[in-house]
C-alpha cells in the first residue's frame, strides 16, 4: 500500500469522525432532535472504512 493511499484513507477516517463529532456536538445542543439515526449510519461508516483499511493493510 502506497503513503498516498493510507493518506487517503486516514484523510476519509478523518472527515467521518468530523462529521461524527459534529452531530454529537448538534445532538447536546439541541436535545428536541434525535440524531441517533444518523450517528449510526456514521459509525457504520467508519465501520467499513477501518475494515477496508485493515483488509488492505493485511496484504502487505
Amino acid at each position: 500500500m502506497s503513503k498516498e493511499q493510507i493518506f487517503n484513507i486516514c484523510s476519509t477516517l478523518i472527515d467521518q469522525l468530523t462529521v461524527l463529532k459534529g452531530f454529537i456536538q448538534m445532538d447536546n445542543i439541541n436535545k428536541k432532535i434525535d440524531h441517533s439515526f444518523i450517528l449510526l449510519k456514521e459509525v457504520d461508516n467508519l465501520e467499513k472504512i477501518i475494515e477496508d483499511l485493515v483488509n488492505q493493510l493485511t496484504m502487505y
